[in-house]
């Protein structure tokens, strides 16, 4: 399902329409209308402002799952899980403690981001959001970020710009950044080739 019918089915599921949808986000109606139909491709802060709006995260909208694999699993071994539903006792709740198998990440697509994004954590309903993310050469976000909590990096790979309010930071392999959210903030990849970090942001609001 495309972007502007993922909003639509949102906001039809929210019993919302397009006015008020309109008033809560503080987004045009007829602005609204061009992205649910496809014709206009929103902002970063315009889709943060309407799944602000439909009280979800951002990121919930760009969920993909490799071969539609869904194998999050405890620490507990396959021996000791079947022993477990033997003995028909309960399992580890999931929601304490969970394992994302490397093929089994979750990506997440942005509109105007050249950089690729795979969920480290298990979902969005925990305190903290674990990414990895990818920057192709010479790839760059265009539109600048603003949300509320705090978030920090590691850059694994390549050298990375970051335009931070009025600031410009160059973060190259092993340098680390921690930044306001709420602070309008855009990243690009100065590497010659491909660079790649680590990043954690809480609350979840990516």
């Amino acid at each position: 399902m495309i972007l502007g019918n993922k909003l639509k089915s949102i906001r039809i599921e929210k019993g919302m329409t397009l006015e008020e949808l309109s008033q809560k986000s503080e987004v045009s109606k007829s602005l609204l209308s061009q992205i649910e139909r496809d014709i206009s491709v929103p902002t970063v802060i315009t889709l943060e402002k309407i799944t602000r709006a439909f009280g979800i995260a951002t990121s919930e909208l760009f969920f993909e799952l490799e071969n539609g694999a869904k194998r999050s699993t405890s620490l507990a071994s396959e021996k000791e899980k079947a022993a477990n539903l033997n003995a028909k006792q309960n399992f580890l709740d999931l929601k304490n403690l969970a394992v994302v198998r490397r093929g089994d990440r979750k990506k997440l697509i942005l509109p105007r981001s050249e950089a690729e994004y795979e969920l480290l954590s298990p979902d969005l309903q925990r305190k903290i959001e674990f990414i990895t993310v990818h920057f192709p050469a010479k790839a760059k976000i265009t539109d600048f970020f603003i949300h509320r909590g705090e978030e920090c990096g590691v850059i694994l790979e390549g050298k990375l710009k970051g335009i931070i309010g009025d600031e410009v930071v160059v973060l190259e392999e092993g340098d680390s950044i921690y930044l306001d959210s709420s602070i309008p903030h855009r990243w690009e990849n100065i590497a010659e080739g491909e660079t790649r970090a680590i990043w954690a942001v809480t609350p979840p609001s990516f």
